[in-house]
């Protein structure tokens, strides 16, 4: 059965399945974060959306929509994220850009 907002702030500790492989994960401490359980090239994934507190249920949602999308289309999205986070300037670089 699919998850509402009240669910997402009452839920207890574990796995919380949404719909289309989006889980809502309950920590022990009580953090809630959102995962998307995807298969790829034969591999199961999880991938984390966010914490509950900062992605509302309608925004994971449609951000895993859209990862199951890119999944179809061939993409690899652990990998497209992984490469951004490369792409993004280090400390070091800016400090000697601006100094």
């Amino acid at each position: 059965m699919a998850l509402t907002t009240l669910k997402v702030k009452h839920a207890g500790p574990g796995r919380h399945a949404d719909m289309h492989g989006l889980y809502l994960l309950v920590r022990d401490s009580g953090a809630r974060s959102w995962v998307l359980r995807m298969q790829h090239a034969g591999r199961r994934r999880d991938f984390g959306l966010g914490p509950a507190q900062d992605v509302p249920l309608a925004d994971a949602r449609i951000l895993a929509a859209n990862l199951r999308k890119a999944v179809r289309a061939g993409e690899e999205p652990v990998s497209r994220r992984r490469a951004g986070h490369r792409s993004a300037p280090t400390f070091e670089k800016v400090t000697r850009d601006c100094y």
